[in-house]
């Protein structure tokens, strides 16, 4: 829950929207929508998919905040 819990407040912290978030995951390949994401983050929804969401955006945050990652859509 940690982990969820870490995406919601790195999102926060860069004025980022979830919809941005959706975004970069379906350009590495994760298709998800707005309800799912929020079942994800909020630990209802969990399983294969779930943990995929979580690692990819992890991963995504982190070379957003090495400066790696367009901003595009906030």
């Amino acid at each position: 829950m940690e982990e969820r819990e870490n995406i919601r407040e790195r999102l926060r912290k860069h004025s980022l929207s979830y919809v941005w978030l959706i975004s970069q995951l379906r350009m590495r390949g994760i298709v998800t929508d707005k309800t799912e994401m929020s079942s994800v983050i909020s630990g209802v929804r969990n399983g294969a998919k779930a943990d995929s969401i979580i690692q990819t955006a992890n991963d995504i945050l982190d070379c957003y905040e090495q400066g790696s990652v367009l901003v595009g859509e906030k």
